[in-house]
């Protein structure tokens, strides 16, 4: 395992690491240093995109980065099965390449991560859609190793069409060392093919990816003592597994998405556009060879995004549109496996209790409006960078039916404004930045029943932290050295931000949550 390890980092480190300087075909030139994997999107709107083809759209060159990082937060503005506090170590290393008509892409990524302060949440999926969670009330640390990597592949087949295709895969394990202890083996691969037209002053562009997921959890205690477990139905409902020595779980996942895209190219105006549909579809399974299904749990993201540029000189005006929407629906199933003795031998069948079609259902409705303005200076580095967003959200969850069960819902409105500014010394390129925000709530309701099995206090804790009125404020500053003189490494960097939120007052209490994080590293 350590050598097939070690053979994924030298193989994503090859692909990645053939770079030489930037170079941009395009009028527009690509920053130079490590910012230039932050403003591709603007300055190279299609490697915006989920195309892969869009290697091919653009000629800036061959660019790498490697880099470290650490990350810790502790925050109380959580829902209920998020972790209170979280620390990771991570390396990662990504860069671009043409060789001739074939453009390349690679990454490669390495993250050690603790959880502390988890309850009812033995899965490690802290962001998930799935009701069917499994957990228990012990607040333990949980570790989780990772492994990632990504690779794209496009080919430039005239001087009309590009196809391509890209992979993604990531490999983690986790575990907790306390009774009842949970180990989790979690992986996910993604295979992206794609295609491009160039029509002139138009380029059309259709992507679509069949993805994979498996997370595969069990359960030990090694006390002398048994345990009990909640198989979560959604709306903090659930049954429980009592008494329990070992338990497993397995939750798989099949999804396929699509997307079109579409730009349009002026004297000095830019406009791209992608519309992208993503259907999942997770099932909760346990029992021997996970025969039972517990629960099925169906996700279907519509999703819109666009971008408008405008350039006057050395100045960019720069209007982004996100819009999404997730409609999630969960099967709750109950099924039972038995003996069945038949003469000389017996074997096992499988029985369906019930099956009930879209017992829990999630509506998550989101939007975003944003303005940046960004100022080259005569060397092409981004001297100032300055605007601001707005943003919607409306999440509304149920559990039917809704007379005997309940639910809740949310309506928040939101802003941000942000700048930085380049500073210049001898050597070093000295970039601070500073952002605000405030979310206020301004629609909100619910109804809850309380059932034999449930958890009041979980549902509650989730709708309050959704309806809070959240004040936040962060700051970062990057600093690079440019070496000029290097014919290998191109610049040195170090990126330390920190982010500060509050939601004073709200129904859960004053809540509060930080988060520092430092990143190190090269441009080569």
């Amino acid at each position: 395992m350590k050598n097939l390890t070690v053979l994924r980092l030298l193989i994503c480190l090859i692909m990645a690491g053939l770079a030489g300087t930037v170079s941009a075909a395009d009028t527009i030139a690509v920053p130079r240093g490590s910012r230039a994997f932050d403003i591709m999107p603007f300055v190279l709107p299609w490697t915006g995109t989920s195309n892969p083809a869009a290697l091919s759209e653009t000629s800036f060159g061959n660019i790498s980065l490697a880099q470290a990082g650490y990350t810790s937060s502790d925050d109380d503005i959580r829902m209920i099965q998020q972790p209170v506090q979280y620390s990771s170590y991570q390396a990662a290393t990504r860069g671009f390449m043409k060789l001739g008509k074939v453009s390349l892409f690679g990454s490669f990524g390495y993250s050690n991560s603790g959880y502390k302060g988890v309850n009812y949440n033995g899965t490690m999926m802290f962001d998930t859609y799935n009701p069917y969670l499994v957990g228990d009330s012990v607040s333990a640390r949980q570790t989780r190793e990772q492994f990632g990597m990504e690779g794209k592949l496009s080919y430039t087949v005239n001087d009309r069409i590009n196809v391509a295709v890209g992979a993604e895969y990531i490999s983690a394990v986790g575990a907790r060392q306390k009774d009842p202890r949970n180990k989790n083996t979690i992986s996910m691969l993604r295979v992206t093919p794609g295609i491009t037209y160039d029509l002139g002053k138009t380029k059309v562009g259709l992507s679509g990816s069949v993805y994979t997921t498996s997370n595969e959890m069990s359960y030990r205690v090694e006390g002398n003592w048994n345990q009990n477990l909640f198989v979560f139905l959604g709306l903090g409902y659930f049954r429980q597994e009592i008494n329990i020595s070992s338990y497993s779980q397995w939750y798989v996942g099949n999804g396929y998405a699509g997307a079109l895209q579409a730009s349009r190219e002026g004297d000095d105006l830019y406009m791209i556009a992608e519309i992208s549909y993503d259907h999942y579809t997770e099932e909760a399974r346990s029992g021997s060879s996970f025969r039972l299904i517990d629960g099925i749990t169906e996700t279907n993201d519509i999703s819109l995004s666009g971008m408008l540029r405008i350039e006057r000189g050395q100045a960019f005006h720069i209007l982004t549109v996100k819009g999404s929407l997730k409609a999630v629906s969960g099967d709750e199933i109950l099924q039972r496996s038995y003996k069945i003795n038949a003469g000389t031998y017996s074997y096992d069948s499988l029985a369906t209790v019930s099956w009930i079609e879209n017992k829990q259902m999630i509506t998550d409705l989101g939007g975003e409006v944003k303005y940046t303005r960004i100022v080259y200076d005569s060397d092409f580095n981004i001297d100032l960078e300055f605007g601001g967003a707005l943003l919607a959200s409306y999440y509304s969850t149920e559990h039917f039916p809704v007379q005997s069960y309940g639910f809740y819902n949310t309506f928040n409105l939101g802003g941000s404004l942000f700048a930085r500014k380049l500073l210049k010394t001898s050597r070093l390129l000295i970039t601070p930045g500073l952002e605000a925000g405030y979310r206020m709530n301004i629609g909100y309701d619910i109804s809850y029943i309380i059932q034999p099995l449930s958890i009041p206090a979980m549902v509650y804790h989730d709708y309050y932290v959704a309806k809070a009125n959240i004040i936040s404020a962060s700051a970062s500053v990057r600093i690079e050295m440019p070496l000029s003189q290097n014919k290998f490494v191109k610049s040195l960097f170090l990126i330390p931000q920190g982010r500060y939120a509050a939601a004073p007052g709200s129904e859960a209490g004053d809540l509060s949550g930080y988060m520092i994080d430092v990143v190190a590293g090269l441009t080569f």
